[in-house]
């Protein structure tokens, strides 16, 4: 009987372990739909060739990268990466769609990957940014566009 107790004892640690450790990893989500919040103003500024309002939603000392696109390379600081956008917005304005995919925690922040598409190009691409708070606001420390 002792034997039986053990062994379900044991088979109990080892399923609630996991499970801890995933709630411990998981997002709440207000942080969630605070992020989504952000993204919808990226999204809205993106849309509005609004460099200075993207900009706003970065840190001061953001590093942004982007793969493909004719702005590519890095940009770092709030300053360049207002500066890289007004004038992606000056040579070929486009609109742009964000879909969040997935927010997890990562280090003192949050991390969001999330699918973009943009009108006037073919094929779809993945976003990902680094959330940190500063004052009462998540704003973008790092970003990553394919």
């Amino acid at each position: 009987m002792k034997m039986y107790l053990l062994v379900l004892v044991g088979l109990a640690i080892g399923l609630v372990v996991p499970v801890l450790a995933y709630e411990q990893n998981a997002v709440d989500p207000e942080v969630r739909q605070q992020i989504e919040a952000v993204l919808a103003k990226y999204h809205e500024a993106y849309n509005n060739n609004d460099a200075a309002a993207i900009a706003a939603l970065y840190t001061a000392d953001a590093f942004e990268v982007f793969e493909k696109d004719a702005a590519g390379g890095a940009a770092s600081g709030r300053e360049a990466i207002e500066k890289r956008y007004a004038e992606q917005f000056a040579s070929n304005p486009s609109k742009l769609s964000l879909t969040l995919i997935q927010v997890y925690p990562f280090g003192d922040g949050v991390c969001a990957i999330s699918e973009l598409s943009r009108r006037f190009r073919a094929g779809k691409g993945y976003h990902a940014n680094i959330f940190v708070r500063e004052a009462d606001e998540w704003k973008i420390r790092l970003a990553y566009a394919d």
